[in-house]
């Protein structure tokens, strides 16, 4: 598949909304940035170890997301205040 393709698929089935590719991008990078918060919060609270090895998987994958997001946006010179 190509980077294109991928791109799209993952921007579209991240968040369906209304907005410009760019406001589309920051709404994602919010929503992964606060998901990582919820995450770390939840990681904090757990004392089972199989629910702290599944929220460690939880918080590489969404720290992946964001990486990629924050590509994305610095590759279209977006600056936004995101926390």
């Amino acid at each position: 598949m190509k980077a294109n393709n991928y791109n799209q698929l993952y921007e579209d089935s991240f968040i369906l909304e209304q907005g410009t590719d760019e406001e589309l991008l920051l709404k994602n990078i919010r929503s992964v940035k606060k998901a990582i918060d919820i995450a770390y919060i939840n990681f904090e609270s757990l004392t089972e170890p199989e629910l702290i090895d599944s929220c460690i998987y939880e918080l590489q994958a969404m720290q992946k997301k964001y990486q990629y997001l924050l590509t994305l946006a610095k590759a279209k010179n977006l600056v936004a205040n995101i926390w």
